[in-house]
């Protein structure tokens, strides 16, 4: 939930928080699939939940469904997917040699 007060901020609020999101679930659904696996599981993951998420906000008072919410949540997942995809190996190479 992005607080109104945000304004015109509130998409960069919704890419941050799913990009952050996403990052945490590539990291943790890696350690169980293949990471070609693990950023497709992700990125349709994160895009279903925050379309779920938008689709339910109609039912809330005061709230509203904006399909461009969903396109800055499914676009800040696949961004921090890819992110944390990349910063993985690299990590886990400095941590386990």
């Amino acid at each position: 939930m992005v607080p109104r007060q945000l304004g015109p901020f509130d998409k960069v609020a919704h890419f941050t928080m799913y990009a952050v999101l996403a990052g945490l679930l590539v990291t943790a659904v890696r350690e169980q699939r293949a990471l070609t696996k693990a950023l497709i599981v992700t990125v349709l993951g994160v895009a279903v939940f925050g379309a779920v998420d938008e689709w339910h906000q109609r039912f809330i008072p005061g709230r509203s469904t904006e399909f461009a919410d969903w396109v800055a949540d499914a676009f800040g997942g696949s961004t921090g997917a890819l992110t944390a995809s990349l910063l993985i190996p690299r990590w886990f190479k400095r941590t386990h040699p």
